[in-house]
Parts: C-alpha cells; structure tokens; sequence
C-alpha cells in the first residue's frame, strides 16, 4: 500500500500544499505520481517550481519510475496481487487462481446465463475469503438482491448482518454524470483501501442511454460521427478511472455486459452493433475479458476472449443457489 500524502511533511512541503492536494482527491504519493503536472498546476499557487519540487520530494518518498526490471514486476505481482475466487476450481485455474485485483474484468453474456446470480456469488465468496474487506456494487440494473445475499451467506457459513453490512450498494446513478461523479468520490476516499471488489452491473447501460437519447433527439444532430465520438470518448474517461481505482487500493473490477446474439437484430437500437469501435475500447482497456454461453442442462461454458496473461481456453460450470460448481 502507498504511503499517505502527509509523509511529505518530512521533506518540507509544507500542510497548506498537502490540503491543497488532498482537495484534489490525492491522498497517497502513489496517487500523487498517477495525476499530471497539469492538474497540479490549475491549484490556486501551484506554479512550475512548486510542482516540480513537489514530484521530486515525492520519488524521495517512494520512487516512481517508467522502467522497470521484468523481475521487480513478478515480485511486486507476488506480493500486491489478491485474487478472489469464484468457487469453481475449474473456472478459478482458467482465470490464474481468481479474480485479479489491480485490474478490469468483463463478463459479456446472453440473458439466459444468469451472470447476476453469479456476481451476486462472487459478492460473498470476496467477503468469505475477508470478512473485514467492503464491496462496492454499482446497481445500473436494478438487479440487487438482498434476498440472495442472505441466502447464499447462510449456505457459505457467513454472518448474514457482517456480509450485508459490508455492500456498498450505489443505485442512484441514471447518467453518465452521475456515475463519473460516484467513481470520483472514491477515487478520492482512502477508506476504499478497506474494499476488495467494485461491481457495476451494467456499465454499457449508461452509454446505451446515452445512444437511444441521440436516436431520439436524431433530428437535432448535426454531426453522427462527432456524436459517436463523445460516447467513446466518455467510455475510456469510466475505463480510465476505474483501472486508476484498481491500482490506487488493489481492488478487482468487475464490470458485466449482456448481449444479444440475434443477428438479425435491428442494429440502429443497439450501441454496440452500431458502433464497433466500442468493442475495441472495452478490449483494450479490459485486462481480462469473459463470454458466458449457455449450454444444455443449466450448463454454462466460460470462455476467455482477451487477456494478457492468460491462454484462450475454456471451462464448464453450473450456478446454483449454493454457489457455482464444476461440472
């Protein structure tokens, strides 16, 4: 974990810098060196010496450099990352051991292969493996239950009030504005250092709005291409908070997507089928990517589209109301 802003102190940058820095959401030197000089120069006093200083007397904190030795990555690997497991050994051994923190995780999948259920699942394995850690669960949806919760607990052996008590359920969010706002705040809330996981369920509603509101208001538009642009635009600037988050407090994000198969699906309705270059941003910003197909007997196959790290190959499993199992 990095250490907070106020270890600036011992090298005299001075309490009236570090507040100010603080307003600015930067509470450790980790996020100090994630935030640019211009950001630090908009600061009321701030100017190119000050800024300067501030960056150096920080690497002397801890230090922060673009190049970095293939060794020092493994260790830093070793010792940061936590993973959460799934339950199923066979999807856990496909996915490296579980959901990686410090990282993006998509789930994509039709209607019929209950990815809610299985974040629900993944909600309280998090809180089984740690009791003491939060879980961050954006509701785009409307598909929380806490009904769920408190069953799947009661099979996994987990204090129901502990387990409910530590969701951090956010379902007031209807625009994009909204949801932006939501993950600055907790870009800016050292107590995320406590959560383990942050959930949103669906992210691609938001811009899916977004989209029907400009087929709505179509007769208005000027520009279809420039207004493509600012809903690509406005998906790499969530993206990029998030893996910021990830980094920031070694937090595993999962964010799930529901697709229609249909080819014969009328594409002027669905954001992605019109605009591909959706599918590239989520593809490269999404360290891990995971289809969900269903298959005979209640069946799931999971399959790895995109990852770094790990192979293309696939696994089978079932969800059920104990949790999911191998089949």
């Amino acid at each position: 974990m990095s250490k907070p802003i106020e270890s600036l102190k011992n090298f005299n940058i001075t309490d009236k810098d570090i507040e100010k820095l603080k307003l600015l959401g930067i509470n450790t030197i980790q996020s100090l060196h994630m935030t640019s000089r211009k950001s630090l120069l908009n600061i009321k006093g701030f100017t190119e010496k000050k800024v300067s200083n501030i960056f150096n007397e920080a690497n002397k904190v801890e230090v922060f450099s673009l190049f970095q030795k293939g060794s020092d990555l493994m260790n830093q690997r070793y010792n940061n990352i936590r993973r959460i497991s799934t339950g199923s050994r066979n999807l856990d051994n496909i996915i490296g051991g579980g959901f990686e923190s410090n990282s993006i995780t998509e789930l994509i999948g039709e209607k019929n292969v209950n990815i809610t259920d299985f974040i629900h699942i993944l909600t309280v394995n998090a809180k089984k493996q740690n009791s003491n850690n939060k879980i961050i669960f954006f509701d785009l949806e409307n598909n929380f239950n806490k009904e769920k919760i408190i069953s799947l607990a009661k099979e996994m052996n987990i204090n129901r009030k502990n387990c409910l008590g530590n969701i951090i359920l956010i379902n007031e969010v209807d625009t994009f504005d909204d949801l932006m706002s939501k993950l600055n705040e907790i870009s800016e809330n050292n107590q995320c250092s406590e959560c383990s996981l942050l959930i949103i369920d669906s992210l691609i509603t938001i811009f899916q709005k977004l989209f029907k509101e400009t087929l709505i208001h179509k007769s208005q538009i000027n520009n279809e291409l420039g207004n493509k642009y600012d809903i690509e635009s406005k998906l790499g600037k969530i993206l990029t908070i998030l893996k910021r988050i990830s980094i920031l407090y070694n937090m595993a994000i999962i964010i799930t997507r529901i697709i229609n198969d249909d080819e014969n699906m009328n594409a002027q309705n669905d954001l992605i089928k019109s605009d591909p270059n959706i599918e590239i941003i989520l593809n490269y910003e999404c360290k891990t990517r995971l289809k969900f197909k269903k298959l005979k007997n209640d069946k799931i196959k999971c399959i790895v589209l995109n990852s770094p790290m790990i192979s293309e190959q696939d696994c089978k499993f079932i969800i059920t109301e104990k949790g999911i199992i191998d089949c």
